[in-house]
């Protein structure tokens, strides 16, 4: 199952979704309903869906007619969704057990109760998955334990009679962590763009990064020791410096977190993001760069004559993670699908 919520992790849902089918993906997973719409309004993917973050009754008859598969953790809302499902129709539903990650899940003390309440009900019970907390956490305790507690779910439901065809449990990590995970089908998402989980994993997997963001430059300034950058003057010159001005900011997912400690490549070389990233327009030193010129291209993260700029390393910087990075691209960012289309 490809997952591609979030824009497929900010990338383009559309045209990774088609890549990815086209690559073999037997699923594609989503976080809502608009997500699947937005993938099946597209044409031609006609690959099962997976809404991974459930649906209101209101949708249950869009769902139906899109041949969505829905995830469901409780029986008083998979008894909300049975109520909205036409006559002679059904609902198929995923039943997500809670196995210690205490977010969405089934109780496991109450999956016997579930499995007969679920028979009553008009939905087509065709899975039965959970969440990893910690795989990205290499010899984390709660992974074996969370795959013991799944196996023991699995067991009870099967005792009570609902013993669905497809099982899963395994993240990305998950996958690379532990075959022991993978039962009938995995679940990768960061690792589908190039983003490593836990940098142990790399021997395991060695990924490319699929996205390249750019911004050329708009303006070259030549400022004086003292002067002052940006918002809040928080940048002070030591020299004279060379400021490089991008039409780029943390409107288009440019983290204003980077503010001060953020690096790109210019020809190839780092050079610090300096003063506060603004709405619309981040500030770089280049003075140890030579011959910058208005309109080279400058590289957020990806490749750059031969230098990486890695987007786990961005998010580290921003005290975050890779993953945000990619999701917070936002939309008036152009997408170039290479092989494919503008978005």
């Amino acid at each position: 199952m490809a997952v591609v919520k979030a824009n497929a992790y900010g990338h383009g849902a559309v045209p990774v979704a088609r890549t990815l089918v086209s690559a073999g993906a037997s699923w594609l997973g989503v976080a809502s309903i608009e997500e699947a719409c937005e993938l099946r309004a597209a044409g031609g993917i006609t690959t099962p869906i997976l809404v991974l973050r459930g649906l209101e009754p209101a949708d249950v008859t869009q769902a139906i007619a899109l041949d969505l598969t829905v995830v469901v953790w409780d029986l008083t809302g998979a008894a909300r969704l049975a109520a909205a499902v036409p006559h002679g129709k059904r609902l198929a539903v995923h039943l997500k057990i809670d196995t210690g990650m205490h977010r969405l899940g089934a109780d496991p003390s109450d999956l016997t109760r579930i499995a007969g309440g679920l028979r009553r009900l008009p939905l087509a019970v065709t899975g039965v998955m959970s969440h990893l907390a910690c795989a990205d956490e290499p010899g984390h305790p709660s992974f074996a334990d969370q795959l013991g507690a799944f196996e023991h779910g699995l067991a009870v439901l099967a005792a009570a009679g609902l013993e669905p065809a497809t099982r899963h449990i395994a993240n990305s990590a998950g996958l690379l962590a532990d075959p022991r995970a993978h039962f009938d089908l995995v679940r990768p998402g960061i690792m589908l763009y190039g983003g490593l989980p836990h940098p142990s994993h790399a021997a395991r997997a060695p990924l490319e990064p699929v996205m390249h963001l750019s911004a050329r430059i708009v303006q070259l300034r030549e400022v004086p020791a003292g002067a002052r950058i940006g918002y809040g003057h928080t940048f002070t010159c030591r020299r004279p410096t060379r400021i490089a001005v991008l039409p780029i900011g943390y409107a288009d997912g440019y983290l204003r977190a980077l503010s001060n400690c953020g690096e790109v490549l210019v020809r190839g070389r780092r050079a610090p993001v300096v003063g506060r990233v603004s709405m619309d327009h981040t500030t770089v030193d280049v003075t140890d760069v030579p011959g910058v010129e208005t309109g080279d291209p400058v590289t957020l993260w990806g490749e750059d004559a031969g230098a990486r700029l890695d987007v786990m390393e961005i998010g580290a910087r921003a005290g975050t993670i890779g993953y945000e990075v990619l999701a917070r691209v936002g939309l008036r960012v152009p997408r170039v699908h290479f092989g494919g289309e503008e978005t």
